[in-house]
This record gives structure tokens, C-alpha cells and sequence, in this order.
């Protein structure tokens, strides 16, 4: 469109608008009904102008609804047609940007894509399979007897050598004595590769149709595994773990993807020839791309021996860069158009063969990571972002494992522990209120539960879960039956063991009523020290201190004469002694100590002879004498004396040392007593006593104020006041 015709269009667009804004200022239907051809004219172009409306609105699309005839269905559709024009506003405002800056190129995003997923039952394990860590050599040690020891046996690509980095660290306050994590120098000080640094074109990944991946479970496959791994500067890296039939867990399978092919490790068959591995997983060089580490890290160094340097944590990336969700099903979603599944996450990795749909779920969580980290990558740069990501996934691979009887005192990120509180049982208490008298029991169950797995190699879970020995606390049943019938569901390991807890019930049963009792004790000995502290006792104290003496006693003495007669049926062939002797045992600061008969009836004989002292001992309770009454003369005389001492003496003055200055007259202190005047004495005996005068003021504050009928204060409730009448056959508006 020429310039001209866009003016000679702008200016009947300019016309057309305010004619249409006077004409609706305008009553139009006062007009309309004083001339019928301004009516008919007014008709023809509303049908014009709706025609005209609903042919825009239907080329813009077919679905939307048409303007309806009318004042009324005209205004009620006016709102859809408002929204039609904003929209076109903002196309046209969009496209008027496009043409002023150009548009942004965007790839085109390929379909997403779906691994295989199990549609048939077969590979489907059996419920139950047979244990791989029997076999395991050397075998899995959970007594926890001494730290961690590091599995390496070669340390490559070393700044500090094997011997300085596994020397065994002596404890202190708040960690116990521990082996230092043997490549926390190099993680540390050694750079990542060049590369790292750059804003590179992302490399696409392979086709996931086209390719599949190579199952590496013997030393020949290993070793070409590792000849090819070493080719490259960036690796992918993702574990499958079990923790189910198992105390501390098993890593079942490792997968390694390169930017050409994908590989499928068994960690099981190869679990003591993987060590190999730290060459290339040590190397500074080589980026290991991981997401969601801090575990895999602890899983590597406690199974395979195996440690990473050059980590780049693509879940800290994602944090860095605000995404709204940091899942690795989100980083395939958003970045490589690939849709996986949960269903495989918990699944039993211990199965060999793998399932077709099982092998694909491992093979992509790391076949698309590669294109991932070069996409994140220049993000960070670009950001300003990637220095922080690096110094986060380095601290995570210096995290270590540590068995839970040499974790830290105080909590670290640094170090895991299957356990990493003191008193785990705790947080089962807070989580199912579980009161404080029944600690010692779930104590206990918890305990039994931690012993037996450990000595199994079973998960805790899976020989008693939480939800059960809950149940068992709250239902305290005593009987195997009863373990039993506790719950619905009753694992294999609780139901053969059903004696053993319920007896370990009963016990803690026990211990708690016997706690109870020692504590009363306790509290009564506290209060027994309290009195003994001001050296006095009370009547009934006495009495109960002779009490026990006694019967201390009369046991001695009965047990004695049972000794005595019965001495030649004292042992039996087959039980041994059938006498039992009677020990007694006193506490002293908490501990034991066993007192012999001849202390006991010394200290009884002590006490015996006291008490018969105190019997004849007199107390004579102390008279109160009332003071002499004062005769009249001795009144006399008390008043001449009272009036002698508070009339001050005049002090002599030395008239040749005064010098006076000024003469000034000086007002009398009213408060003191002139020599002339009288004194009021109180006589005591006339006056009134206290404690009358308490009565009489009640008397006083007792009577109320009588009503006087014919006071100005007592008038009735005034009448309303009488309304205005307001202003009648007057319209008022108010503005």
C-alpha cells in the first residue's frame, strides 16, 4: 500500500470513529420515533454494521459465536468480541515487533519419543530370588567393628599418594576416628578441563530408534569398555541401587553413555574388577556428567571402590539456572523431547536377565545427559552462573560413607551414615505419638530388629516395618499369639520370632514397673535426705526406719535357723544347691555394694540403743508470762521521765568566740517545742483496743446510703425528646 492511500485511509478511519462518538452521544431512538424514514434508515445500516462484524469475526475462526440483533443480545455479546480484538491487537503488535527486530529462529522440537515399555509378563522375577550377596567375596561385613577402610588398592591420576591419603585419623570432640576420603586433595586442587569454559554448539544425541545398548558383564567386555571411555572428554554416569534384601544395599547395574554408545555394566558379576574404572573416573580431563549425585557417590566408593574427579552435577545446574523442577524426568522432557516413566525406579535391579523394558529405563537416564550438560553448560556461562555449579558438585564428590558407630557426633553433608542419628527409635515417637513410658519397648524392638537384619543382611524394613512395631507397642501383647494376630501383615522373619519378641515384651513390661517403683523410692529417699539435712525426723519416719530394721532382721535370723536344721539337704546330686543365700546390697553414687551380717547388726544394735536414749529424754514446752501491770505512781513516773528526755538542754556558748556578721532574723521551726508548752500524753488503757477497731470499721463501711424518695438525684427516666417532622411533598437528591 502506497503512503497515500495509507493517509487517505488513516483520515476516513480518523472521520468515520468521531462521527460514530457524536452520533451515540445523540438520543438516536428519540429521533427514530419522530420520523419513520430516519427509523427505516437507521435499520438498513445496523443490519450493515452486524454483517459486516459477524464476516470478521467468522474469518477470524469458524467457531466463534456471532453477534445476535438487538440492543439487548448486543450488548451481552460484546464482551467475546472485545476479546477478539484485543487478540488481534496483540498479533498485530507482535508482528509489527517481528518485522522491527527479526525473528528469532526457534528449532523445530521433534515429536516426543517413549522407551519400550512391558506390555507381556515376560522376564517378570519370581517374588523371591535367590541372594547375590552370598556370593559376594570377601563377604559383606556388617558388625561395624572398626571405620570405614577404602576399597582402593592403586590410587591413579594422584596428586598425594595412597599411603598419605588412607592413614587413619585419630578422633577428636565431634568426630570419631575416621579414614580420610582418599581423593579430597585432588578434587579439590585440580582443574577441569578447558572445555568446560567455553559456549560450544550442543551436540545432538543419537538416534534413540537406531541405537541400543552393550551389556558389559565379564573382564573382556570391561576392559574394551574402558579403551573406548578413554577417547572422550565427557562421560555420562548414572547407578541402579537395592536396599531392600539388604542391610546397607547393593549397587546392581552402572551405566555409562559416551556421545556414541551406551553402556550397560553388572555391578554384581563384576563387583570386584571395576576398580579399574578410576582411571578414566579420576582423570581431571574427562567431565563426568551425573544428575543427582550426592548418593551415587556414596554407593560408588562403598561397593566398587571407585571415586570421581571433574564432577558436573546437572541437577545443581538446574537449581542455578531457577528452573521450576530439578527431576531428571523434567531435564529429558524439557531438552530432549523424551517422555520416561517412574514405574522402574523401585523395581528389583538384582534380576538377571534384564526385561527389554527395564534395559531401555537404565539405558536413558543417561543417553540423552550428554546433550543435556551442553545445553546447561552455556546457560551457566552465558549466566555467569557455572563457577557456583562447579564448587556444588565438587562438594559433593567429596562426600564419604561411614558406618553408623564412627559417623560424627555433630551432623555433616559430607559424610552418609545408614544411621545418622543417636537415638533413631526417637523419630518413630514424635511420628506415631508414642508416649514416654513406652520408649524402653520400642527401644528394644528396635534394637532386635537392627541385630537381626544386620546379621542377615536384611533391610531393617523388611524384617519388621515401622508400621508394625508400632502396632506392637501400642498393643503390648505378651503372648506369640498375640505377636501374631498384632497387625494384617506379618513378615516371615516377626512370625518365626514371635516367642522371642513377646518375651522381650514382657520384659520391657517389667522394667518399666520396676522404673516406676525406683523412682518412687528414689523420690522418697530424696525426701528422707531433706529432712536429714536439718538433723531432724519426724515421728512417723522413725517409726518406718525401725520397721525395715526389723524385718532385715527377722529374714536374717529365719534364714539362719532354716541353714541350720536343714544343712544335710543343703546339695542335691542332681540340682547343686538348694539353699539360696540372702544378699543384701546398698547403693552408694549408683553403685553396688553388698553389706555383710555383722554390719547390719551393728548398725542395728546403733540405732537400738538411740532410740532407747530418746525414750527417756524430757522436753519441757516453755510458759509465756504475761508483763507486770504498771501501778499509778509507776506511771507518774514514767511520764516525768519521757518529759525530762524531750526537752532538749541548751548547750552552753562561749560569748568571746562568736563573731557576728549580719543580724537575721530567722523564722522558729514550728515542728520543734517551745519550753512553755503542753504536752498530750496518751493513756493507753482508756483508748480502744485494735482489734475492736477492726469490727467497728466493718460496722462503719457496712451501712449503705438510704434512699431519699424526695432528692433531685433520684428523678425517674426522662421522656424522649420529641422528633422534628420532616419536610413533606419536597423530592431531596443529594450530590
Amino acid at each position: 500500500m502506497l503512503l497515500e492511500e495509507q493517509k487517505k485511509l488513516l483520515s476516513d478511519v480518523v472521520n468515520t470513529v468521531r462521527a460514530s462518538s457524536t452520533l451515540a452521544a445523540q438520543d438516536v431512538d428519540f429521533y427514530r420515533s419522530l420520523d419513520s424514514e430516519v427509523s427505516h434508515s437507521i435499520n438498513e445500516v445496523t443490519d450493515e454494521l452486524n454483517d459486516m462484524v459477524n464476516s470478521i469475526i467468522l474469518s477470524i475462526d469458524e467457531n466463534y459465536e456471532t453477534l445476535d440483533e438487538g440492543k439487548e443480545e448486543l450488548t451481552e455479546s460484546w464482551k467475546s468480541l472485545s476479546n477478539i480484538v484485543d487478540n488481534l491487537f496483540e498479533k498485530s503488535d507482535r508482528s509489527l515487533d517481528i518485522l522491527k527486530t527479526g525473528a528469532k529462529k526457534k528449532p523445530t522440537n521433534p515429536p516426543f519419543e517413549y522407551f519400550e515399555n512391558a506390555t507381556t509378563t515376560e522376564n517378570i522375577p519370581q517374588k523371591r530370588i535367590n541372594k547375590p550377596q552370598l556370593k559376594f567375596v570377601p563377604p559383606i561385613d556388617n558388625s561395624e567393628s572398626h571405620p570405614f577402610i577404602p576399597l582402593l588398592k592403586e590410587k591413579p591420576n594422584a596428586l598425594k599418594t595412597i599411603d598419605e591419603s588412607t592413614k587413619l585419623i585419630n578422633s577428636d570432640e565431634n568426630v570419631p576416628e575416621h579414614y580420610a576420603h582418599p581423593y579430597e586433595y585432588e578434587i579439590d586442587n585440580q582443574p577441569y578441563n578447558d572445555s568446560i569454559l567455553q559456549v560450544r554448539e550442543p551436540i545432538p544425541s543419537k538416534s534413540w530408534s537406531e541405537t541400543e545398548g552393550v551389556w558389559v558383564d565379564n573382564v573382556e567386555s570391561l576392559n574394551h569398555m574402558l579403551n573406548d571411555i578413554k577417547k572422550y572428554t565427557e562421560i555420562a554416569i548414572d547407578l541402579e541401587h537395592h536396599d531392600y534384601r539388604t542391610y546397607y544395599g547393593i549397587v546392581c547395574l552402572m551405566q555409562i553413555s559416551t556421545r556414541e554408545t551406551d553402556y550397560l555394566v553388572d555391578t554384581i558379576a563384576l563387583r570386584n574388577d571395576l576398580k579399574v574404572l578410576n582411571e578414566v573416573f579420576t582423570d581431571p580431563s574427562v567431565v563426568k556428567v551425573l544428575h543427582g549425585a550426592f548418593m551415587d557417590i556414596i554407593w560408588l566408593q562403598r561397593d566398587l571402590g571407585l571415586y570421581i574427579v571433574s564432577l558436573f552435577d546437572t541437577f545443581h545446574a538446574s537449581r542455578a539456572l531457577g528452573f521450576p523442577r530439578h527431576s531428571l524426568a523434567y531435564l529429558l522432557e524439557e531438552f530432549a523431547n523424551f517422555k520416561t516413566s517412574k514405574k522402574y525406579q523401585l523395581a528389583d535391579w538384582r534380576v538377571r536377565p534384564l526385561s527389554k523394558a527395564m534395559t531401555a529405563y537404565a539405558r536413558a537416564d543417561t543417553h540423552f545427559l550428554l546433550n543435556i550438560y551442553d545445553q546447561l553448560r552455556n546457560r551457566l556461562v552465558e549466566t555467569n552462573k557455572l563457577v557456583g555449579v562447579l564448587n556444588e558438585s565438587r562438594n559433593v564428590a567429596k562426600r564419604r560413607f561411614e558406618y553408623s558407630k564412627f559417623r560424627p557426633r555433630v551432623p555433616s553433608p559430607n559424610v552418609y551414615s545408614a544411621l545418622e542419628k543417636e537415638d533413631p527409635w526417637r523419630t518413630l515417637m514424635f511420628q506415631y505419638n508414642i508416649p514416654s513410658e513406652r520408649e524402653d519397648l520400642l527401644k528394644g524392638l528396635f534394637e532386635w530388629r537392627d541385630m537381626i537384619a544386620r546379621r542377615d543382611d536384611e533391610s531393617p524394613r523388611y524384617i519388621m516395618p515401622n508400621q508394625l512395631m508400632v502396632t506392637l507397642v501400642a498393643y503390648t501383647p505378651t503372648d506369640p499369639a498375640g505377636v501374631i494376630s498384632a497387625s494384617q501383615v506379618v513378615t516371615d522373619y516377626v512370625r518365626s520370632n514371635s516367642k522371642i519378641i513377646a518375651n522381650l515384651i514382657k520384659n520391657a513390661l517389667t522394667r518399666a514397673k520396676d522404673q516406676n517403683r525406683q523412682l518412687q523410692f528414689v523420690a522418697d529417699n530424696h525426701t528422707r535426705e531433706s529432712y536429714r539435712s536439718t538433723d531432724k525426723m519426724t515421728v512417723s519416719q522413725i517409726k518406718e526406719t525401725a520397721s525395715v530394721f526389723i524385718q532385715i532382721a527377722e529374714k536374717l535370723g529365719t534364714c539362719n535357723n532354716d541353714q541350720q536344721q536343714s544343712k544335710s539337704f543343703a546339695r542335691s546330686n542332681y540340682f547343686g544347691s538348694l539353699s539360696k543365700k540372702l544378699d543384701i546390697i546398698e547403693y552408694k553414687n549408683g553403685e553396688k555394694h553388698s553389706v555383710k551380717q555383722q554390719q547390719l547388726v551393728s548398725r542395728f544394735n546403733t540405732y537400738t540403743k538411740q532410740v532407747n536414749e530418746l525414750t527417756n529424754v524430757r522436753y519441757e514446752l516453755p510458759v509465756h508470762k504475761e508483763p507486770p501491770q504498771l501501778q499509778k505512781d509507776d506511771v507518774e513516773e514514767v511520764k516525768k521521765t519521757i518529759i525530762a528526755d524531750s526537752i532538749p538542754a541548751k548547750p552552753e556558748i562561749d560569748l568571746d568566740e562568736v563573731v557576728v556578721l549580719k543580724k537575721v532574723n530567722r523564722q522558729p521551726n514550728k515542728t520543734k517545742l517551745e519550753e512553755n508548752e503542753k504536752i498530750d500524753f496518751i493513756d493507753y488503757s482508756k483508748s480502744e483496743k485494735i482489734l475492736k477497731g477492726d469490727k467497728q470499721r466493718k460496722k462503719r463501711e457496712s451501712k449503705k446510703r438510704q434512699f431519699d424518695p424526695f432528692a433531685a438525684s433520684n428523678e425517674g427516666p426522662k421522656a424522649a425528646r420529641k422528633r422534628k417532622s420532616g419536610t413533606r411533598g419536597r423530592n431531596l437528591s443529594y450530590k
